[in-house]
């Protein structure tokens, strides 16, 4: 995939959206072996991200009064 000499062409990396803050990020040399598996753009949404609880549905916490 754009592979010349073990180096890739840095005018066609992948490019992926942030699961936490939406930003694009392109593909890094390190990230070769786990692309597939790269969520996040940098350490500090991982960590942001880990610490946002999901959102939960206001429904689903309500008990039923029957």
């Amino acid at each position: 995939m754009g592979l010349l000499n073990g180096f890739r062409n840095p005018h066609n990396l992948p490019v992926k959206a942030c699961a936490h803050c939406g930003r694009p990020f392109c593909w890094r040399r390190k990230w070769a072996r786990s692309w597939d598996y790269v969520k996040y753009c940098s350490k500090g949404c991982k960590h942001r991200a880990q610490k946002t609880p999901a959102n939960i549905c206001a429904a689903a916490s309500v008990e039923d009064e029957f």
